[in-house]
């Protein structure tokens, strides 16, 4: 398997783990959030494909829609951090996106040409951005559980 291959499979899956998410989410923020990260892992593969196959793509910037909805994720925060095992899934989903990071970085360099860099650095900036907002949800949902929010035990960033 070549690592165009590699990586239409890696954005299937995470399209496939984001649907799955969406299905078991309870609540409609974190439903619209999940879906928008797994339509954007399926352009993102579109993408790929078409490449690979020398088809005609477009390289649109959908990020904005999901920093959009993230910030209605602080209307849900007691939500989020009710889910069940919601710190596995978001800590599951922050490695699947690192793990995508890593892989389109190795791509980069071995880019043979202007285009080929062009798309993937597009596509590390996307992935880059779900990563930075996988990490938030991660933090947010972390925090009740490891804070102690009692002042004698130091000053700790306000959340």
């Amino acid at each position: 398997m070549n690592s165009i291959e590699r990586a239409i499979k890696l954005e299937i899956d995470g399209r496939n783990f984001y649907l799955q998410q969406a299905e078991s989410a309870t609540n409609n923020g974190l439903k619209s959030i999940f879906h928008t990260l797994a339509e954007e892992e399926r352009i993102h593969a579109q993408i790929l494909q078409n490449k690979a196959e020398a088809l005609s793509y477009e390289l649109v910037d959908t990020y904005a829609e999901i920093k959009n909805l993230f910030l209605e994720i602080e209307e849900y925060r007691d939500l989020i951090a009710l889910a069940p095992d919601a710190v596995d899934a978001y800590s599951t989903a922050l490695e699947n996106e690192r793990r995508s990071i890593s892989l389109y970085t190795e791509m980069l360099k071995e880019a043979t040409n202007e285009e080929e860099r062009q798309v993937i650095n597009f596509i590390i900036e996307q992935e880059k951005g779900h990563e930075k907002m996988m990490e938030q949800l991660v933090e947010m949902v972390s925090r009740p559980r490891e804070w102690v929010e009692s002042a004698e035990f130091g000053i700790r960033e306000e959340y």
